[in-house]
């Protein structure tokens, strides 16, 4: 349909200002010049109107209005759900992200959709064979809103890695057509990203009264070698004993030829 309005009055002086609005989808217009072209009709015979002044001209700057691109800023921030950068890997993991968007148009529906990155490869995080994503549906009631998105997933194979939250918002006014209008992709954005540590690993507790081994139980064929060091040890006190013995016989003998030359002396 072609964009058009009336406005139908009588006059009260010679000379009178008056307005004509148009409302209008303008979504796809954006950078686009428009020019408002007048015609004056004289009603005084309704069934025949008269013209009687007109304004056309394409070139008139007084006529025209630019249609200015609809700019909607998006700032994102990944945490867990404590607002964590660092979280533990675990089976049921969350990141949330909090999206601050600036720029909407009150009324419209939106739909917000994420997924998960995986940073030192640039690559979709995939768990199970699929993808790691989520929407949020929402309509504007203000034109700076914040929303958040959240993910949950099985990421206790993740220690060490880092993972950047994508975001892209989408205008599902007509649902079977959305419109991307903004987006967030950065891969080396601080504010995106949370890190996955690897969970410690806990010391098995002794059981009380359990006596704690610290050397190996002989193994078999260990037998003989232990029967052999006892012997050698048995022999070796033998031979030390023997040799005391021997040398208190010694010492004896020569006190008693020492006492027998005093006598004779």
């Amino acid at each position: 349909k072609r964009v058009e309005s009336d406005y139908t009055f009588v006059a009260d002086s010679e000379k009178m200002k008056v307005e004509v609005s148009y409302t209008f989808d303008a979504s796809e217009l954006g950078g686009q010049n428009l020019v408002t072209f007048e015609e004056l009709y004289d009603l005084k015979n309704p069934e025949e109107p008269v013209k009687v002044a007109e304004h056309k001209d394409i070139d008139d700057e007084g006529q025209t209005v630019l249609i200015t691109e609809r700019k909607i800023s998006i700032h994102t921030t990944a945490t867990d759900k404590n607002g964590k950068k660092e979280i533990e890997a675990g089976k049921d993991l969350t990141i949330v992200d909090t999206v601050t968007l600036e720029g909407l148009e009150i009324g419209t529906k939106y739909k917000l959709s994420g997924w998960q990155m995986i940073k030192e490869e640039n690559a979709k995080l995939i768990i199970d064979g699929k993808e790691v994503t989520n929407d949020y549906e929402f309509t504007a009631d203000k034109e700076n809103m914040e929303v958040q998105i959240e993910f949950t997933f099985d990421g206790s194979t993740l220690g060490r890695k880092q993972l950047v939250t994508f975001e892209e918002l989408y205008d599902i006014t007509n649902l079977e057509e959305p419109k991307k209008v903004t987006e967030h992709k950065e891969i080396n954005d601080e504010g995106q990203t949370v890190t996955i540590k690897e969970v410690p690993e806990t010391p098995t507790p002794e059981t009380p009264g359990t006596t704690t081994k610290t050397s190996n139980p002989p193994k078999t064929g260990d037998t003989a070698n232990a029967i052999l060091w006892i012997a050698i040890l048995v022999l070796s006190a033998a031979g030390i004993i023997g040799v005391r013995i021997w040398n208190k016989k010694k010492q004896v003998k020569r006190l008693g030829i020492e006492e027998k030359k005093e006598e004779e002396e």
